[in-house]
């Protein structure tokens, strides 16, 4: 009985390491085949370009909407480059206005400066005092009295 017992305790052992050692074999006969290493790096590769996909869709967008962006804000720029277009030409525009103003202003001056002697007689033929013409034209009062002067030499010396 107990080499029948060893026997049996041997062949229980040895069909145990030929389980283990046939499953090894598989195991290792499936990591080493070439389809499904192929298998395996296919599924990585699909994997890897599902997850491309994704991102670039996600880039894309990401940029489309920088594109938007932009495209306003050109919208924006063009509309305010117009306003100042228009406000720089109110300002030449009245610039030119007031300056053409500021020529005609000057020559009625001028005009009236020339014309001031006349001015002064009319005022004193009228009776007005020395002062309040003056006053009234903004010269001085001994600009007067020489005006009032010379014109009554000029006028005496054309009687004689």
């Amino acid at each position: 009985m107990p080499m029948e017992r060893f026997i049996l305790y041997g062949a229980l052992a040895i069909a145990g390491y030929a389980i283990v050692y046939l499953i090894l074999k598989a195991k290792l006969k499936q990591s080493v085949d070439p389809k499904s290493i192929l298998e395996s790096i296919r599924e990585e590769v699909d994997r890897i370009i599902v997850e491309l996909n994704s991102t670039t869709d996600r880039n894309i967008t990401l940029l489309e909407d920088k594109v938007q962006s932009l495209n306003t804000l050109l919208e924006q720029a063009d509309k305010k480059i117009g306003i100042l277009k228009r406000e720089i030409e109110k300002h030449e525009l009245s610039s030119k206005v007031y300056s053409e103003l500021a020529q005609s202003r000057k020559a009625v001056q001028e005009a009236e400066e020339q014309d001031r002697p006349t001015q002064v007689l009319n005022l004193h033929r009228q009776g007005i005092s020395k002062s309040a013409i003056a006053k009234r034209l903004g010269i001085t009062l001994a600009e007067i009295e020489l005006i009032i002067t010379l014109a009554s030499q000029t006028h005496a010396g054309q009687r004689e």
